[in-house]
């Protein structure tokens, strides 16, 4: 349930209940510190932040950049498979040369399987032809998708940084409170559209009749089809 179903099912119990003013002190804007909050606490404490997670263009330039002119589709797709590795696991590390099971270079509707490795990390990429022009490199329209990933910890807090900060000062109901993460391992591999096993937390209010409980929440961290890191909700 998220933030604000919850809210309104809260009110509208005490509503019922008919208690105007224990109504009034379960408003969202009414909710004190917490003094004592049940469950357990994570170990990383993360800072809210409006700082967008990843790398820039220039440090992915300067890991892995990008050659001049139009050199063979397999060159070409490798580099981009690097960079979107690098990407993936948002922080400057060592990226390999990578490697793909045959030629790229095929009909429309053909796939190849490429490999690209992250300190160490192997992640594996579909590569699938979706257009052709010239009989060149340049001609070649392709896609990518990951069937495996990579991240590192640092990027996941940042991440969730982002998630619980990127509203500024929230406004609106529950507002977020001293977000934490599990210590996740520095570089770590997942599958794509696959919960990681890990999970980040934050503080989730009730209210009932005036009274206020708080306890930890925790928020799988998961990963989407494309590789990105997501948050369960709350």
């Amino acid at each position: 349930m998220n933030r604000a179903s919850f809210l309104a099912v809260a009110t509208a119990a005490v509503l019922t209940s008919g208690c105007s003013d224990d109504g009034a002190n379960c408003r969202w804007e009414n909710i004190p510190e917490p003094s004592a909050v049940e469950g357990e606490k994570q170990p990383v404490e993360i800072q809210p932040s409006q700082t967008l997670p990843g790398l820039t263009k220039a440090e992915l330039d300067a890991v892995v950049p990008v050659p001049d002119g139009f050199p063979p589709i397999n060159e070409q797709v490798l580099v981009g498979l690097r960079r979107d590795t690098l990407e993936m696991a948002g922080a400057v590390g060592e990226v390999g040369a990578g490697r793909c099971d045959g030629d790229v270079a095929g009909s429309v509707g053909s796939t190849t399987r490429c490999t690209v490795t992250y300190e160490g990390v192997e992640v594996r990429w579909l590569v699938e032809i979706t257009g052709i022009g010239t009989p060149i490199g340049r001609g070649y329209e392709y896609s990518v998708r990951p069937l495996s990933s990579v991240h590192t910890a640092q990027d996941v807090y940042d991440s969730f940084a982002w998630e619980t900060g990127k509203d500024g000062q929230q406004s609106g109901p529950q507002p977020t409170r001293a977000p934490r993460c599990e210590r996740l391992p520095d570089v770590f591999a997942a599958e794509p559209g696959q919960d990681t096993g890990y999970s980040c937390q934050d503080i989730k209010w009730f209210c009932e009749n005036g009274d206020h409980d708080f306890r930890w929440s925790d928020r799988p961290i998961e990963i989407n089809d494309d590789g990105n890191v997501t948050f369960g909700p709350l």
